[in-house]
């Protein structure tokens, strides 16, 4: 289906949404929502539970839904050491991240399929492009 607009933002935001529609639903086939997968993300090395909400950017109760969902799921595990909670990957976490790095290479290269390899560099190049120019005005 041909774009709907030939404005920059427009096919951008159309870009994102399209791409997460089918990286969820590759999650969905994992057994994993957006949200856990953003707290995988920062799991890639033990931390406490404090460090990867600040790093995920949400609230006290929303990471603690996550990880309490993870940890049911069994792909993390929580443990009390002193005062602080360390949360990391368990070897199911481990393949489940995988997996999941191997669906977003697989989406990638889904959406260069049609570029060479000239413009795949060139649109990279404009997008980095674009955004240093929004950074530079920060």
């Amino acid at each position: 289906m041909p774009a709907k607009s030939e404005k920059a933002c427009d096919l951008i935001s159309e870009l994102y949404w399209v791409m997460r529609k089918a990286f969820e639903e590759r999650l969905e086939e994992l057994g994993v929502t957006f949200l856990e997968f953003k707290a995988l993300v920062h799991l890639k090395s033990a931390k406490t539970q404090k460090d990867l909400l600040k790093e995920m950017n949400v609230s006290k109760s929303t990471a603690s839904k996550v990880l309490s969902s993870l940890e049911r799921k069994g792909i993390v595990k929580r443990e009390r050491r002193g005062k602080a909670y360390i949360v990391e990957l368990t070897d199911k976490g481990l393949e489940v991240l995988k997996a999941i790095e191997e669906a977003g290479k697989e989406l990638e290269e889904k959406m260069f399929a049609q570029m060479t390899s000239k413009e795949k560099s060139e649109f990279l190049s404009l997008l980095k492009k674009a955004i240093d120019g929004l950074e530079v005005s920060r």
